[in-house]
């Protein structure tokens, strides 16, 4: 009879890939100024905090952009075509 095989190999844990500020700022087309703001308000992406130097996961920020892309509605998309502004 066989034994159970149980694996104590830890799973790796996929380093991110993280930028300062003006770097996440760069990726956003925001200014860094706006992500300290975003960042007391509590609103924007999530970043991480290591001894008091703020860090940004790169793939949060495409996360974050993802979520916030718009499709521009039927009416938005006649006026473009028209020329309205």
């Amino acid at each position: 009879m066989s034994k159970p095989t149980h694996s104590n190999a830890v799973q790796p844990f996929p380093i991110p890939e993280l930028v300062d500020t003006r770097k996440a700022a760069e990726i956003l087309g925001r200014s860094a100024n706006t992500l300290k703001r975003w960042r007391a308000e509590g609103v924007g992406p999530d970043y991480v905090e290591i001894a008091g130097r703020v860090r940004y996961d790169v793939a949060v920020l495409v996360e974050f952009i993802r979520k916030n892309t718009r499709t521009p509605s039927v009416r938005a998309m006649l006026e473009d075509a028209r020329g309205i502004a």
